[in-house]
């Protein structure tokens, strides 16, 4: 079974603007303190040597996992576990077959066990968290060696010609990359975890699955929750879901809203791929539940930065007009228009770029497919692209939440959402670490409640996304202000 998973190539579609080198002159790298305007911050390099694992032993004159090395003798073993080089970074191989994905059983400590892509091979992939990463971290923090990195195939079995090669599509272990080339899908007899994190092998009864867990749709996870079984800080949804606890959900009952009716248009776009895909001015400004306005340099009359897809655009009108639909009677937030940010420019280029200052990573913005949206807020007079926390360390800005998100409206922001989960085209939404526990939360109750319903309430299906701790992924830092999403092409 091959289920759709949006890991680490979907999750490096990100904000921050591109990293320009210090003393260029461009203020697309770090914005003054106290503004909102996304950055890039520099990362420190990690401290030499191994990280917070440097007393597990290392053969004399050999490198630890997830060292650099260019022949399979440079790499030190782990008790049973002899070193190899896999394309350049060193790993251990498993005392045996891995008997699941991510199964510690077959490794030495600080590694874990997947099957190598396109190889007939297990192999103890290192923790980030154990050993210092000469390639990069996936999104379940194992060292992965990058396009940069190599190794000599005669003396390495994992050096390319050869040898086997191992995956260079940006997947994490046990997955590989859609036919369309945008999204990653778990290889056969794996499925995507209940954190939606990994791709685990599939169970087909609760046996399958360690002490404490069963078996559901194909998972293992935990049984429903009881009164009193969650820990602080959650409560027992009517799902059986443990949920942060936000308080309790706007009440009913739901009203009847629906698209092709009361104002609401279809999100389904039925033109052509050619008329679908054509890169439009957002237009009108306004209607329904949003509220595209000039931001980041644009004015009324020159809303450059306002370029986007038009099946994009369908569905973003949709998701605003049916939350203000659904959520008319609710007495939280503050009931405006959704602010909408960046998208491209005329020409598919990334915003800036016709003014000397691409305001995102390269690949990302372009051609119409993302957007920045505004979360909905409670305590303010609209709903502009602005934090809703604290972000600030050491009275310098973090560029990311450093506290509760207090202006946060949970309820309206999950509801939006969930409903840009419509389209099966949805290849991510990306929100700050702080703000993804609670929309979540929201989410799952409003699925309980009646008001979403489909993709957005299924555990392998729900494309949001967040980091709560730095992992390298993308999503960490500039996500405070506003929440990114990405559609795919047709």
């Amino acid at each position: 079974m091959r289920i759709l998973l949006t890991l680490s190539l979907l999750l490096a579609t990100a904000c921050a603007p591109a990293r320009t080198p210090a003393g260029s002159g461009s203020d697309a790298t770090v914005p003054p303190p106290g503004t909102d305007d996304s950055g890039m911050m520099t990362q420190p390099p990690p401290p030499p040597g191994m990280s917070d694992a440097g007393s597990v032993p290392v053969q004399p004159g050999m490198v630890a996992p997830g060292a650099l090395c260019n022949c399979d003798s440079d790499c030190a073993s782990q008790g049973a576990n002899p070193g190899i080089c896999v394309m350049g970074i060193c790993m251990t191989r498993a005392t045996g077959e891995c008997s699941a994905g991510g199964s510690q059983a077959e490794c030495a400590a600080g590694s874990r066990c997947w099957t190598l892509s396109s190889a007939d091979a297990s192999v103890c992939w290192p923790d980030c968290d154990s050993f210092e990463c000469a390639g990069s971290c996936d999104s379940d923090g194992s060292c992965v060696p990058t396009d940069s990195n190599s190794c000599d195939p005669s003396c390495g079995d994992f050096c390319g010609s050869g040898g086997t090669t191992p995956p260079d599509d940006g997947c994490p272990p046990n997955s590989s990359l859609n036919e369309a080339g945008d999204g990653c899908v778990c290889d056969e007899g794996f499925v995507v975890n209940a954190d939606r994190t990994a791709c685990v092998a599939e169970c087909t009864s609760s046996a399958d699955c360690a002490s404490g867990l069963i078996c559901e749709d194909m998972i293992c996870v935990e049984p429903p929750c009881t009164a009193g079984s969650c820990p602080a800080g959650t409560t027992c949804s009517p799902s059986g879901d443990c949920v942060v606890d936000i308080g309790t959900p706007p009440p009913g009952p739901v009203p009847t809203c629906r698209a092709g009716s009361g104002g609401i248009p279809d999100w389904r776009c039925t033109s052509g791929s050619a008329s679908c895909g054509e890169l439009i001015a957002f237009e009108p400004d306004t209607g329904p539940g949003y509220w595209d306005y000039p931001i980041n340099g644009e004015t009324s009359t020159n809303e450059y930065r306002s370029y986007v897809r038009r099946d994009v655009m369908m569905m973003i009108k949709y998701a605003g007009a049916m939350t203000d639909c659904l959520a008319r009677s609710w007495t939280v937030g503050n009931g405006g228009r959704l602010g909408l940010g960046d998208m491209s420019e005329a020409d598919g280029a990334i915003p800036g770029t016709s003014v000397g200052s691409p305001g995102h990573p390269a690949g990302t913005h372009v051609d119409g497919h993302d957007m920045d949206i505004a979360y909905f807020q409670v305590g303010t007079a609209d709903n502009r692209l602005r934090s809703v926390c604290p972000h600030t360390s050491g009275g310098a800005d973090a560029y990311h939440c450093t506290g509760a998100p207090a202006n946060l409206d949970p309820w309206r922001t999950a509801l939006f959402l969930g409903l840009l989960h419509a389209s099966p085209q949805l290849r991510v939404i990306g929100v700050d670490g702080r703000i993804g526990p609670l929309v979540d939360s929201a989410m799952t109750q409003l699925c309980t409640g009646g008001y979403l319903s489909g993709t957005a309430c299924s555990s392998a299906g729900r494309a949001i996304t967040w980091e709560e701790t730095d992992m390298g992924r993308g999503w960490y830092r500039f996500h405070h202000h506003h929440f990114h999403v990405s559609y795919s092409g047709t």
